[in-house]
């Protein structure tokens, strides 16, 4: 069986990463958490629900986090395949063997795509749809929900792509680099806990400038 690793990026989510931790621990191998720099007890929190946790030194970002996390587990944990979830709950670890068994079947890389939240802001509804449009435009992979954080990959995919983002962007980098690597993809529906960390979330600027750090990928930036 091939070993699993998840890993939780996480950003000042004390009160809410250890539920997240015991729930996927339930599911994989191991759990590692990225602490990007919290200034509260996150690290303490995930470590005393079971993780294993590693820290950044300053706030750098989920995606720098992200790409942190995944070359720790896949180097030194020996992780054939990669779980990433957010730490604010919206993800229900539940999930994780759907995207497990499309990895099984033959896939790289397992998507997912949300069902829109009734508390989910409008301006965050729109900003998800746009930034997913803008995603497929440009990188002409077809996908329903760009932006979910909740996706399962194995190590060789991981290898291949080119990561380079440090913040939110890189939801939409993974799936331009699918493309770009010829990775076979598919897509999964999930049900979302709740809303998205409203300190964590992706902010209009921030919708921005991954819109901006796309167009640069499409013209080969």
């Amino acid at each position: 069986m091939a070993k699993t690793v998840a890993i939780i990026p996480a950003f000042n989510e004390e009160k809410r990463v250890a539920a997240v931790v015991r729930g996927t621990r339930r599911h994989v191998d191991g759990v590692l958490v990225v602490d990007d720099g919290s200034s509260d007890g996150t690290l303490m929190a995930a470590k005393k629900a079971g993780a294993d946790v590693m820290r950044l030194p300053r706030n750098r970002g989920v995606g720098a986090a992200t790409r942190e996390g995944a070359e720790f587990a896949i180097s030194r944990m020996k992780a054939q395949r990669i779980v990433l979830l957010d730490a604010d709950g919206q993800h229900n670890p539940a999930d994780i063997p759907l995207l497990l068994r499309k990895l099984d079947e033959g896939f790289d890389i397992a998507f997912t795509f949300r069902k829109p939240h009734r508390r989910m802001p409008i301006v965050k509804r729109f900003g998800n749809w746009w930034l997913t449009f803008s995603t497929r435009l440009l990188s002409g992979v077809n996908v329903a929900d760009s932006q979910s954080g909740f996706k399962a990959m194995t190590a060789g995919a991981f290898g291949r792509m080119r990561l380079r983002t440090e913040r939110y962007g890189i939801c939409s980098e993974i799936v331009f680099e699918a493309g770009r690597r010829g990775l076979k993809y598919c897509e999964v529906p999930i049900e979302t806990l709740g809303p998205s960390s409203e300190k964590n979330g992706t902010g209009v600027m921030d919708g921005v400038k991954i819109f901006f750090r796309m167009l640069k990928m499409r013209l080969g930036g």
